[in-house]
This record gives C-alpha cells, sequence and structure tokens, in this order.
C-alpha cells in the first residue's frame, strides 16, 4: 500500500464525524471532526474504505498519562478499547484513546452486519489486547510525519498542531509551528494509522470492507 494511499485511511476528529472513502488522499489530514469542541479538533478517528490507523513504540513514559491523570479526558473515554501514553519532547504528557463504535443499526438490518460486526470485533479486540503499546513504529512514522508536515505548509498552508485545548488539530501554519512536539503527537497519530492497516491487513479484511469508525485520537496536557 503506497504512501498516498495509507494517509486517506483516517480522520481523527471533530463536530459531525465523517467517513473517509477510497480516492480522498492526503486531505485526510486536512479534514477536522469534533464532537462538542473547535471545529478543527481531530477528535474522532474514522477509518474508511482507504482506512489506517497507527501505532508506535513507547515515545516515553507509556502508561503514566492515563495512570497520573495528566491528560483530561470528556465523559465517555473512561474505558476506551486501546489508549497508550507517551511524552513529547518537551516533557508533556499526550495520550491515544480510541473506542470502536458500532455502525450497525438494529432498526435497518443490512447484509453487510455480520461482516461489519465482525470487522469492528476484531478491531476492538487487537486494541484491548494492547495493540497500541505493542505494535506501534515511531521510526517510519517520525519520517512520514516531517513529509507529510512540509508538504502541508508548502501546498495549503495549513498544518498539524497540538490544539490549546490539547487535541491534535489541523490548523494554519504560525510562526515557529509545527514545532518538535507538534511533530512527535503527529507521529504517533501516523504510527497508528499504520499500525491499524497493518492489523486489517494481516487479519484478512478486504479494503473495500473498511467501513467502522473509532472515536477518539491524540490528545495532550494543556500546555
Amino acid at each position: 500500500m503506497d504512501d498516498d494511499r495509507l494517509t486517506s485511511i483516517l480522520d481523527t476528529s471533530a463536530p459531525t464525524a465523517r467517513v473517509l472513502d477510497a480516492g480522498i488522499v492526503r486531505r485526510m489530514i486536512l479534514d477536522a471532526e469534533t464532537m462538542a469542541r473547535p471545529a478543527r479538533a481531530r477528535r474522532r478517528a474514522r477509518i474508511g474504505i482507504a482506512a489506517a490507523a497507527s501505532l508506535a513504540l513507547v515515545v516515553g513514559g507509556g502508561g503514566v498519562a492515563i495512570a497520573s491523570g495528566l491528560v483530561a479526558w470528556p465523559s465517555g473515554f473512561e474505558d476506551p478499547d486501546g489508549s497508550y501514553a507517551f511524552t513529547l519532547p518537551s516533557g508533556r504528557a499526550c495520550e491515544v484513546r480510541l473506542i470502536v463504535e458500532d455502525r450497525t443499526d438494529p432498526s435497518e438490518p443490512s447484509a453487510d452486519d455480520a461482516a461489519t460486526t465482525a470487522l469492528q470485533e476484531s478491531v476492538a479486540s487487537w486494541l484491548r489486547g494492547g495493540a497500541l503499546d505493542r505494535d506501534l513504529d515511531l521510526v517510519a512514522a517520525d519520517a512520514e510525519a516531517e513529509r507529510i508536515l512540509a508538504d502541508q505548509e508548502t501546498d495549503s498552508g495549513m498544518t498539524v498542531l497540538i490544539g490549546s485545548d490539547g487535541w491534535l488539530t489541523d490548523a494554519a501554519v504560525e510562526p515557529g509551528r509545527p514545532d518538535a512536539d507538534d511533530a512527535r503527537a503527529f507521529a504517533v497519530d501516523r504510527a497508528v494509522h499504520a499500525a491499524m492497516t497493518s492489523h486489517l491487513i494481516d487479519a484478512g479484511f478486504p479494503e473495500d470492507t473498511w467501513t467502522f469508525s473509532t472515536e477518539g485520537g491524540v490528545r495532550c496536557a494543556a500546555g
């Protein structure tokens, strides 16, 4: 799978969630979905037909932020399917928390419900088995994040920053931003995307069935 296809896989954030379809490439990073939050907060992680999520090696202090409550999460994220705590170069604590959402509707049964349920259960089980602490590859993600951030700044004047509320956010380029903290938080986000993609491929789910979604994303302690 090439980088452009991978980039299209996950949309983390904003008020109303959208599912990415195959062919929506790179702009996934600039789409923002908030859920009772600023319009650009990357709060909702979406896995679509071209989807991917990623994981990485512990950036430092895995589990510390969760155990210490250094990162404040809204109600509903007390028991996520997957969580991963890490530390930014500045020492700031961050976490990834993901909850797999049920995309089947009992009131409108579909012939695809069984396949969708199997996919959702596979991802949730994978996350609950410690995937975010085990499967992330930050070495590769750091390089990918650097390239994407540079392309975004040059092509669109937009980039990915840690927002004032701690959520990883799509925003206009600012003087001195993205900085080392922004780049590391985004690298972890991309690592989660890559690991999710690898799991889906290894589990044998055809790419045109990747239509589940996850709630959550990357959030850091208030800066």
